[in-house]
This record gives C-alpha cells, sequence and structure tokens, in this order.
C-alpha cells in the first residue's frame, strides 16, 4: 500500500496518507523494529560481527555466575560477545558486538548474565539473541523527539515495509495506527 507522507506531529509521530484513510507511524517503535530485523537477519546468517575492544577487560564472578556464564559461552561468542576463560571465576572479555555502545563493557557482561538468570530456563540460544538485540536495538533507534528529514522518513518507511513483523516494535509496541475514511467520518458525524 502506497503512503504519502503528511507531516511529522510533536516530533514523534509521522502523519501519513494511504488509499485507505490516515497512518500514523510512531518513528522510534518503527525505527527499533528495523534495527532488531537486521540484526535478528545478521545472527541466523551465523557468526555475529564481533568489534575488539581497545583493552581486553577481566570480568570477576561467583562460583555459581561462573559456571553459568561457562554454559552460556559458546551462545555468547556466536553473539559476538567475546569472553574466554581466565581462571575459576574470572573471565576475559576481548570483543562486544558492534551495535552494542557501552563506556563499561565489564558491566554490560554483568547486566546482561543478571537479565539472563532472570529469565531462567527459558532462555534458549535463539531467544538469546533476541534478548540481546531487543535490548542494545532499543539504545540506538531514532528516538522520541530526533527530527527526521523527508529522505530518512522515506527510508524508514520503506525499510519498514520490507520487515517480516512490520506492525509492532520488537517490546510489542504498535508502529503504525491506522484509521480508515469511514472511521475519520464516523468521527466527524458525516456518516447517518
Amino acid at each position: 500500500m502506497p503512503l504519502r507522507i503528511i507531516g511529522v506531529l510533536g516530533r514523534l509521530y509521522v502523519v501519513l496518507e494511504s488509499d485507505r484513510g490516515l497512518v500514523l507511524m510512531d518513528q522510534h517503535a518503527a525505527h527499533e523494529r528495523v534495527l532488531f530485523e537486521q540484526m535478528l537477519n545478521r545472527l541466523q546468517q551465523g557468526q555475529a560481527p564481533a568489534q575488539r575492544l581497545l583493552l581486553p577487560e577481566t570480568v570477576e564472578l561467583s562460583v555459581r555466575d561462573a559456571h553459568l556464564l561457562r554454559e552460556l559461552l559458546p551462545e555468547l561468542n556466536r553473539l559476538g560477545v567475546n569472553l574466554s576463560d581466565f581462571g575459576e571465576r574470572t573471565f576475559l572479555l576481548d570483543a562486544l558486538p558492534p551495535f552494542v555502545h557501552v563506556s563499561q563493557p565489564k558491566q554490560f557482561v554483568v547486566k546482561l548474565l543478571d537479565d539472563l538468570k532472570a529469565a531462567g530456563q527459558e532462555v534458549n540460544s535463539m531467544r538469546l539473541g533476541e534478548h540481546l538485540i531487543a535490548k542494545t536495538v532499543c539504545r540506538h533507534a531514532v528516538k522520541a523527539h530526533d527530527p527526521l528529514a523527508g529522505p530518512e522518513l522515506e527510508k524508514l518507511i520503506e525499510d519498514l515495509r520490507h520487515c517480516a513483523m512490520p506492525y509492532t516494535c520488537p517490546h510489542g509496541r504498535p508502529t503504525l495506527i491506522e484509521m480508515n475514511f469511514r472511521e475519520l467520518e464516523k468521527k466527524f458525524g458525516r456518516l447517518v
């Protein structure tokens, strides 16, 4: 369905016109969906890219956490979180996925491990990948009040159109809300 950009409301909602009526797009939610699917596709094609840290960091954990992390090492490494055994309770972190921009890589690993412990047994390798990607995608998506220009909006709409699940962000919020002409006419009292 072709969409024509009418404008942006409140520096967040993109107002679009379709052949059926009015469409509102949440630019932040839409960008999250696009980034999420792009990163998930890269992951499904094999090993995710990893970006080396300037200085590797050691991560020291409790015995229990070290045991859990050791079990998750193959999957974390496949996701681009490069960790290796460096002692009984210590691991060496030397790379993170390029989409993870954190000032304290060690804290990122500890927080990720805490999140995974909280998720419990339901975390399988695919869910682990989706969890990591969804958590980081939100930080890098267009923010709610970042002004986007015409070509950027056109690209976002086009990228969203190619998503497998274009109607919600990775967290389940809607990306698009449609109000057809019939609903508009009803709201304006034009229907009897």
